[in-house]
């Protein structure tokens, strides 16, 4: 499992820090339902995924992807 930590402040658009060392973006997009959160990731190592509520402290996303699923746990600094 990788964890991927957020700054709760940034609620718009942040790069985030994920436990291997590698980086990603986090951005806010305004979704029918409300807010929802993708996820981009800048290497090729995990998909990119969007969550329709914002990260919380310890979730746990299990997202399905070419090579399998992975999952993300969320830590929020």
């Amino acid at each position: 499992m990788t964890t991927i930590y957020v700054d709760p402040s940034k609620k718009k658009q942040q790069i985030v820090k994920l436990s291997d060392g590698s980086r990603g973006l986090m951005k806010a997009k305004k979704e029918k339902g409300g807010i929802a959160y993708e996820f981009d990731f800048y290497s090729h190592l995990h998909p990119s995924f969007i969550i329709p509520h914002a990260p919380v402290n310890g979730g746990i996303e299990r997202v399905d992807s070419i090579d399998g699923q992975q999952q993300f746990k969320f830590q929020l600094n």
